[in-house]
């Protein structure tokens, strides 16, 4: 079986494949962990090695594999893969991994495969192989308007918390489709809160002492690949009471910003995803950022988030050793 997630909401894709897989680990309870593969580097034979293994002891298998379909969009084919050539994914096709649909459907009905990405187009040719044979597809938008709105108050609601119509249209104004950062501003008000509901009044309060204007200037320094102005404003950070994980998210996001606003330079028309949900102050300043530092160098940024972010979910790094090293890849690095 073949499940497709994926989604500039990356919030959501994340959650939609806890519940895939909770609902694998009930159907059976002798089932493995799941195996994760690195989509960047892995070839079909891998894949279906992995997802066809039997065993007489486990009698369920999951296989997750992240990013492999980004390798076949525009932006995901300038990143050379194992086995590559000059020539992109996206210049030469779909290449060995043409007819990949039918090892998918061929996979024991034991197996549950499990592809998950962030943003991908429609137009994206291994997605548009692979739709038919899926068991299930999961597109994850960004959420605006009135679905961000039902998205705060189902989520006060499940935390048993109460907040106010103007509190939630004030959060939404301000932090806009990032789920990630939406989840760590609802439950820094619950405890603001104690107990009672959450006001407009507060969320004026949290954003007066939002800490946007450091982080701007930490993203800066790693822009610049200045370590020890990154290290001083890092301090900084953690000298204002923000937990390590909270800042990475922040750093993680507005990489992830400027690698947007990149592939918007040149473009005329409305703004998309997570830049569309941005104050003016900080559509201009991811802007700036972005005319600082290249596509190329911001594709090895992000490179080195997936690396922390996969290192902190297998508990090799704590969340501050996964900044700090972030940090430290990122500014002596030599694309430029």
């Amino acid at each position: 079986m073949l499940k497709l997630i994926f989604g500039p909401d990356t919030f959501t894709v994340r959650e939609r494949l806890r519940e895939a897989l909770t609902q694998n680990q009930r159907a059976d309870s002798l089932s493995e962990a799941a195996q994760w593969l690195d989509g960047r580097t892995v070839t079909p034979r891998e894949i279906s090695e992995a997802a066809g293994q039997t065993s007489m002891f486990v009698t369920a298998r999951i296989v997750v594999v992240e990013g492999l379909l980004a390798r076949f969009s525009k932006r995901g084919a300038r990143v050379k893969t194992r086995g590559s050539k000059k020539r992109s994914q996206n210049d030469a096709g779909l290449g060995e991994w043409r007819g990949f649909s039918a090892i998918v459907s061929s996979l024991p009905p034991s197996s549950t495969l499990i592809l998950i990405d962030a943003e991908v187009t429609e137009s994206n040719p291994l997605l548009r192989e692979l739709i038919p044979v899926a068991a299930e597809t999961i597109r994850c938008p960004a959420l605006t308007g009135r679905q961000l709105v039902q998205w705060i108050n189902g989520r006060a609601l499940s935390q048993e918390s109460r907040i106010e119509p103007a509190a939630v249209s004030r959060l939404a104004a301000i932090v806009g489709p990032d789920l990630w950062l939406m989840q760590s501003e609802l439950e820094k008000l619950m405890v603001y809160a104690d107990g009672g509901p959450i006001t407009a009044a507060m969320v004026n309060d949290m954003a007066a002492a939002a800490p946007a204007p450091t982080i701007f200037a930490l993203v800066d320094a790693i822009v610049e690949r200045n370590a020890p102005q990154a290290r001083r404003r890092l301090d900084d950070l953690y000298n204002r009471g923000l937990s390590s994980g909270y800042v990475f998210t922040l750093v993680a996001r507005q990489l992830r910003l400027i690698a947007q606003a990149h592939e918007i330079r040149g473009r005329r028309g409305q703004l998309s995803g997570e830049l569309a949900g941005l104050p003016l102050f900080a559509l201009e300043r991811t802007k700036r950022q972005a005319q600082r530092q290249s596509e190329a160098a911001t594709r090895a940024a992000l490179l080195c988030v997936l690396a922390a972010d996969r290192a902190i979910k297998t508990g090799l790094l704590t969340d501050r050793m996964a900044l700090d090293t972030l940090i430290t890849d990122i500014t002596t690095s030599a694309v430029g």
